[in-house]
């Protein structure tokens, strides 16, 4: 079928079923409410299908591309993380996974496939049916494969042999919390998604928590600092080729100032589209407050003032403020005498760093 890695695993409740309602019940997920909601199907595949039995967990590898040479504060480009060049992978997996699914359908059980889709806890399942184990960064690990690769699953009424569990080769390392910009990864295999880059780039939909910002550095969707310090990633070969510098490292300037229709164009075949325009401009906003890069200010001082989305306005002022010389300055306290939206006022007002009543 194309998948690198495959196992079996008779559909119970998981091991770490504990461990996740009390991950979930200190607010790890953030606002990712689904998780709550769907918590007792995730825990208990049976209560999506009342004839499930065992669960095929498949692994589909992608390697990253080389990481071209580059000096982002000075040429003012973004990150996007590995896993969403090219087409998104939900619709690669989905295509593989019913692919699949007929296979099985085809002894006359029956089948339901996974991508990241359902109330399915899918690296629990991986771990369980022996694709890796979980490892520090709360990736799942192969001692041949790392950690770059999706994860898709099976549910069916077959009676399939078990695969045995991986042992944990995590060993004393813990450059993936070490290392992690936001110290989002905590001992005991615990991930504060409010934290996580990742989540914030994608999942979450407000306003970056201030004291967060400088330390996403110049990631705009996702992030795989966690991923490419691994030491059990280290040793695996990138793709072949050059590197995409406009995909993996896209000028900044340009997405900040895209439309919604050119949003839309530019990532519908690609993860990307999940932040949404706001949300990746948001992005965007952040990371060339944080190249500390004065050629930013003209794209930044435009989205202050014309972007239709006050998340983007708040932000670009946040960004403003990071920057030298009078232009930022300037267009700060433009926006201050026109700006009527308060969460942007209230950004502009900590941009321009005192009181602003001499200014009204």
């Amino acid at each position: 079928m194309g998948f690198q890695l495959c196992g079996f695993t008779p559909v119970q409740e998981p091991p770490h079923a504990e461990f996740v309602r009390r991950w979930v019940a200190a607010g790890n997920a953030g606002d990712m409410r689904y998780i709550e909601r769907g918590l007792p199907k995730r825990l208990d595949p049976r209560l999506v299908s009342a004839d499930v039995r065992s669960m095929v967990s498949v692994g589909l590898r992608y390697l990253p591309p080389p990481v071209p040479p580059c000096d982002w504060q000075a040429e003012l480009r973004g990150r996007i993380a590995a896993y969403a060049l090219g087409e998104d992978y939900h619709l690669t997996m989905e295509r593989m996974l019913r692919e699949l699914a007929r296979v099985i359908e085809a002894t006359g059980a029956t089948a339901r496939a996974y991508v990241d889709t359902g109330p399915v806890l899918e690296r629990e399942w991986a771990a369980e049916a022996g694709v890796g184990w979980f490892g520090k960064n709360t990736n799942i690990l192969h001692t041949e494969e790392g950690s770059w690769f999706f994860l898709g699953e099976v549910l069916t009424n077959l009676e399939l042999e078990p695969d045995p569990v991986r042992a944990d080769h995590c060993g004393t390392c813990t450059r993936c919390l070490d290392l992690c910009p936001t110290e989002a990864l905590k001992p005991g295999y615990v991930l504060d998604a409010r934290l996580c880059i990742s989540y914030l780039t994608i999942e979450h939909r407000g306003a970056i928590p201030r004291e967060l910002r400088a330390r996403m550095g110049n990631w705009i969707f996702g992030c795989d600092v966690c991923q490419e310090v691994c030491p059990w990633n280290e040793r695996l070969a990138r793709r072949q080729g050059l590197p995409d510098t406009d995909a993996l490292f896209p000028y900044l300037p340009d997405l900040l100032g895209l439309s919604e229709s050119a949003f839309r164009e530019r990532f519908r075949p690609t993860a990307v589209r999940r932040a949404k325009r706001a949300g990746l401009a948001r992005n965007v906003a952040i990371a060339l407050g944080n190249t500390r890069n004065p050629a930013a200010v003209a794209a930044l001082s435009e989205a202050l003032h014309h972007d239709p989305a006050p998340l983007v306005r708040a932000h670009a002022a946040w960004a403003l403020g990071c920057m030298p010389g009078c232009s930022a300055q300037r267009a700060l306290e433009t926006a201050w005498r026109r700006e009527v939206d308060t969460s942007v006022q209230s950004e502009v007002q900590a941009a321009l760093g005192h009181t602003v009543d001499g200014l009204v």
